[in-house]
């Protein structure tokens, strides 16, 4: 277990989407946040209010999380949520050591505006890169200068690949304000089931004697769900007893459902929606599919990995770091449906080859990915960024992350 922190660190968690949302840089924020408290650090996440049903305040694990109003309707909402954290943070701003903010934009623009006010560090991860990426996302023009002029004057950018640093970098941030720090990960919980207890799953979910491949990832257009049904179709024609699970849901529920119903063989495709339970289809499944066009280090892609599963993926951000360090399945060009048909059939025809990926792929997410671990380098970065604590005024320095 990591030792309780000497002098703990009072962290505001900027994260505008977070539970009851359940998407993967959702995810990533709440163990994160877990992570530290369990370390001895006093967490506090501020987030929107999308539904009146959604608490304004709630204390979950050792975090508090307050929910801030929000106009959840197109053209405001973004306005409306800047303000709100504007406010929250003017009013409350001073009794953070920190802030950490886990999307760039507006929240971000925000969240550097105060700490310059107050004199308090903030720290920036990345969630995506490409298309989707910092560059690509924030705004140009007069206004845009001012929000890119912000962001740059964070003290540290943590990003989770290295397509993600040298997007960082490129885009003007120093070395020296870059730590390459991947999303923590419940290892203990997400972790291979017994062959009893997998036969067991595969029965009770309905996938006894198949081949099954799962996805989980949002149903929206940069996930590729589209590709991945085009290579489902021909990989199909080869393989009889075959199943594809598309766990997630998004906007494009009903493009996505079409288009599983339209396949070759639409008795093998799946589409069950969102789960806050993907474990036991990770544990029941052969391989795991991503077919992203882009990415920043996929939260499904690490859950899958450590619960012991071979993986078929694009090529994209994180991915090709862990490609890079260990062969874990079979790596395709993004927007390749044969070539994925493909690596699928390989994996498919050899058993002893998906075993293997999948001890690896464990032994891989154990060392990097665990809650431990992420805390103490995430810790460190605070340090050597020149975090002071509330209670002492000292700052701690450490050796440089990247």
């Amino acid at each position: 277990m990591t030792p309780k922190a000497t002098r703990p660190f009072r962290i505001l968690m900027v994260s505008p989407q977070f539970r009851p949302i359940a998407g993967g840089y959702e995810r990533a924020a709440e163990r994160l946040s877990g992570g530290l408290a369990t370390a001895g650090h006093k967490v506090e996440v501020v987030t929107e209010r999308r539904r009146l049903s959604w608490p304004r305040h709630e204390i979950s694990n050792g975090i508090v999380i307050h929910r801030l109003p929000v106009l959840n309707y197109r053209g405001i909402h973004t306005f409306s949520s800047a303000l709100s954290l504007f406010f929250f943070l003017l009013i409350n701003g001073k009794r953070f050591d920190l802030f950490h903010v886990h999307q760039y934009g507006w929240s971000a623009a925000v969240a550097s505006a105060m700490g310059l006010l107050f004199h308090k560090p903030v720290f920036l991860k990345l969630t995506n890169t490409g298309l989707f990426g910092l560059d690509a996302v924030l705004p140009r023009g007069m206004v845009g200068s001012l929000v890119r002029w912000l962001h740059l004057n964070i003290a540290c950018c943590i990003v989770t690949s290295t397509r993600a640093a040298d997007e960082a970098e490129t885009f003007g941030f120093s070395e020296e304000k870059i730590c390459m720090i991947p999303n923590p990960l419940e290892t203990e919980i997400f972790r291979p089931a017994s062959d009893e207890k997998k036969a067991s799953l595969r029965k009770e979910l309905d996938l006894e004697g198949k081949f099954v491949a799962i996805c989980a990832a949002r149903l929206s257009r940069e996930k590729n769900h589209a590709m991945l049904i085009k290579a489902w179709n021909l990989f199909v024609e080869k393989v009889e007893d075959a199943e594809l699970i598309l766990l997630g849901q998004g906007p494009l529920d009903e493009d996505i459902q079409r288009l599983s119903a339209s396949s070759k063989r639409p008795d093998t495709i799946r589409v069950p929606g969102q789960t806050d339970r993907p474990l036991p289809w990770y544990q029941a499944a052969d391989v795991y599919t991503l077919s992203s066009n882009a990415e920043g280090l996929s939260n499904s892609l690490m859950e899958a990995i450590s619960s012991g599963l071979s993986v078929v993926s694009t090529h994209v951000s994180g991915s090709e770091d862990i490609f890079e360090a260990v062969d874990i399945g079979e790596m395709i060009p993004v927007d390749d449906h044969a070539a994925m048909a493909e690596a699928l059939l390989t994996l498919e025809k050899d058993p002893q080859r998906r075993e293997d990926c999948g001890q690896r792929a464990r032994k891989y997410a154990i060392e990097h990915y665990s809650l431990d671990a992420i805390a103490r380098q995430v810790e460190a970065c605070y340090q050597h960024h020149g975090v002071r604590t509330s209670e002492t005024g000292i700052s701690h320095g450490t050796k440089p992350l990247r």
